[in-house]
């Protein structure tokens, strides 16, 4: 039995087929038959290579999707708390409503703030900060060694509630120190040792909480007064720090507090005190973190000329004309849709009530000759502490309406009402029975006491709540620059229903595709080679056994003469 072998650029098959090797070399016909079959095969694995090549061409355009939907996304997380929107209304900040502590000595107390607390300036004077209460027992020779004593004692601090400490007379200091901490949590005393000289060693009693006292009690074996933490009148015999409340006094009132971390004195507002002042007032003014602010608009133009150097590199050519090798969404539609789409949010204005027309160069933010962004940070700081309302009117989503029982729940639409009269009914029972807009009550539904823009209307997406009684509201919306700019980033490359993300999707799905074809193009060619090697290999046989014939016939007729 001979073996066939067919030799490819990539692989050796061999094939069992009972003839002759099918090399030009081996072959008795003189005829290379494996580069036969090697033409047929690869004119087959031709359409399975220019599909692979499709593949390849979409996997680069899925990665440069990808890098551009990131770039996008970027953009939108620092423009995210510059909209002026709440929770619920689709941010996971809002900048405006943050609110920060600037403190005229911050080593005397600091301050943190909760959102929307209410603008002001405060004069602070710390009489004297809260103390936890220390006291010690008499010193001892030794850390280890049994101290001698048998009986007990309970102790408490203010909040704590009292525990019973049992001592036999091999305890050692080490044996107190771990039996009073064994029970600390339920005391609210913790115990320590300090090595207060070569051969001194004292326990430390410190109460958990700034302003609770400790008290002792001896059991009646006299081992408070043994160890030295009372005196033979029961008294604590050694204090270290005396327990004290705070004492602050803010715009002239006193208030005594047992904890130097005031949560209740201004609304919204918590003081931490480090130290005691008390011939100083220092100032306190709480207002509109403004730094949080800067550093998103900073972070904003950052953002924005990452994207931007990265559709320039995309729109690139050579010398001749012809799209740079880095260009892989050169002349893409979606690109291009999604360029001309954030070029015309970034180009937003408002208009104010007294005519002055703001754009991002009110923020000190120019294009430069690449048409990436600059920033002014002179203007910034200007306009940040100037005109802070100016900024949040560009920047972000506002809504005004001529009644105070009129709020906005939630903003989801893409679309900007613009001025609106809402005509609302509550019938006599005291519920919303309609709301409308110019006669027509098919543009809000009602439920509760929220009015839901309806579906398929410019309205959709928006729900108010109204507490008040029938009658009309003057409405108005406005969408800045941010929040326009956001909305149109986030239709292109939001991680769900997006432009990007359907576009990726769709590749991915022609790739599994066409990969499906390809495999079956090449399985079937090597299905054919198989095919063609016995093909071939039958036909050398053939041609072998009538050479052989032709050879045994004239091998006879040479013996006949």
């Amino acid at each position: 039995m001979t073996t066939v072998t067919s030799t490819t650029s990539t692989t050796t098959t061999a094939a069992s087929t009972g003839y002759s090797a099918l090399t030009s070399s081996d072959s008795g016909t003189g005829i290379d038959y494996s580069l036969l079959i090697e033409a047929k095969v690869n004119a087959r694995l031709t359409k399975a290579d220019r599909i692979d090549a499709k593949i390849t061409a979409n996997e680069a355009k899925i990665t440069a999707y990808t890098d551009l939907q990131d770039l996008l996304q970027t953009v939108n997380e620092s423009l995210d708390g510059l909209r002026n929107r709440t929770t619920s209304t689709g941010a996971s900040s809002n900048l405006f409503s943050q609110r920060a502590a600037y403190i005229g000595d911050d080593d005397v107390f600091s301050a943190t703030v909760d959102d929307d607390t209410e603008v002001g300036t405060y004069s602070v004077v710390v009489q004297q900060i809260a103390t936890k209460h220390k006291i010690a027992a008499d010193s001892a020779s030794s850390k280890t060694d049994a101290l001698g004593y048998s009986g007990g004692f309970t102790l408490q601090a203010a909040d704590g509630s009292a525990v019973t400490i049992s001592m036999e007379s091999d305890d050692s200091l080490t044996d107190l120190r771990d039996a009073i901490n064994a029970q600390k949590s339920t005391s609210g005393v913790t115990a320590s040792i300090v090595q207060v000289s070569d051969s001194g060693y004292q326990l430390i009693l410190t109460a958990n909480n700034t302003g609770e006292e400790i008290t002792l009690t001896d059991g009646g074996d006299g081992v408070l007064s043994s160890l030295g933490l009372t005196d033979d009148d029961g008294a604590i015999k050694n204090e270290l720090v005396a327990v004290q409340d705070a004492i602050v006094e803010i715009d002239g009132v006193t208030i005594t507090r047992s904890s130097n971390t005031i949560d209740d004195a201004i609304e919204g507002v918590t003081l931490n005190l480090y130290s005691a002042s008390p011939d100083t007032a220092v100032s306190m003014e709480i207002s509109t973190d403004l730094s949080s602010i800067k550093t998103a608009i900073t972070d904003f133009v950052d953002a924005y000329n990452a994207y931007r150097d990265f559709v320039v590199t995309q729109q690139s050519t050579t010398s001749d004309g012809e799209a740079s090798e880095d260009a892989t969404l050169f002349a893409d539609s979606l690109l291009r849709q999604i360029t001309q789409s954030v070029s015309s949010a970034l180009n937003t204005t408002i208009a104010t009530d007294d005519g002055t027309v703001l754009s991002l160069a009110s923020l000190g933010i120019t294009f430069d000759s690449t048409n990436n962004l600059e920033l002014d940070e002179d203007t910034l700081n200007s306009v940040l502490s100037s005109d802070l309302d100016a900024v949040k009117q560009l920047l972000g989503l506002n809504m005004t309406s001529s009644s105070s029982q009129l709020s906005l729940l939630r903003y989801e639409t893409a679309q900007t009402p613009q001025s609106f009269t809402l005509d609302i009914v509550r019938g006599e029972d005291g519920t919303l029975t309609s709301a409308s807009v110019d006669g027509d009550s098919s543009l809000f539904t009602v439920s509760g006491n929220r009015i839901i823009g309806a579906e398929g209307t410019a309205y959709e997406g928006i729900v108010l709540v109204y507490t008040g009684s029938s009658g009309s509201v003057d409405v108005d919306f406005s969408q800045g620059l941010a929040d326009t700019l956001y909305s149109a980033i986030d239709a292109a490359a939001a991680d769900y229903d997006s432009d990007l993300t359907t576009a990726i999707d769709d590749l991915e799905a022609q790739d599994t595709t066409l990969q499906s074809r390809s495999d079956d193009i090449r399985a079937k060619a090597e299905t054919y080679r198989t095919t063609l090697t016995a093909y071939y290999a039958r036909l050398e046989a053939a041609a072998e056994t009538a050479a052989l014939l032709l050879k045994q016939l004239t091998y006879s007729e040479d013996d006949d003469s």
